[in-house]
């Protein structure tokens, strides 16, 4: 039998990634962490000329890292 660590969905983190979610959504920002601005999510969004525009949302008061 292996032991295995249990982490709660709320307290996910991964280092250097923020991982903050989009509102109503399962879409994690994937910027680098400790940045100032809107939330992003580059795997998501219209395809144009082969490249995603990303999407994007504001950041939360009191928002930290893997909310």
């Amino acid at each position: 039998m292996s032991a295995q660590r249990k982490t709660l969905e709320k307290n996910v983190e991964i280092p250097g990634i923020c991982f903050i979610r989009q509102p109503e959504s399962t879409r994690r920002c994937t910027l680098s962490a400790g940045y100032y601005g809107a939330h992003r999510h580059f795997y998501s969004g219209q395809l144009t000329h082969g490249f995603r525009a990303a999407t994007g949302w504001r950041q939360r008061p009191g928002e930290n890292q893997a909310d």
